[in-house]
């Protein structure tokens, strides 16, 4: 099967250049939902303290 038999062959609404806007829609609806999931959860005691050591540590490295 070649490329313009696969493209006759699309659903209706699909673009010759791959997913319909409903199916692109729907993806960015979930990656939205998901991105927004990360970002509400909190950060780790662990990683704020290092980054708080990198921060003493650049200060100290400007001081000299």
């Amino acid at each position: 099967m070649s490329a313009m038999d696969q493209e006759d062959d699309a659903p209706e609404g699909a673009s010759k250049q791959g997913m319909s806007a409903d199916s692109r829609a729907f993806i960015g609806l979930k990656l939205r939902e998901l991105y927004d999931d990360v970002v509400a959860e909190p950060v780790p005691d662990r990683l704020l303290e290092l980054l708080g050591k990198l921060g003493e540590d650049d200060d100290a490295s400007r001081k000299k």
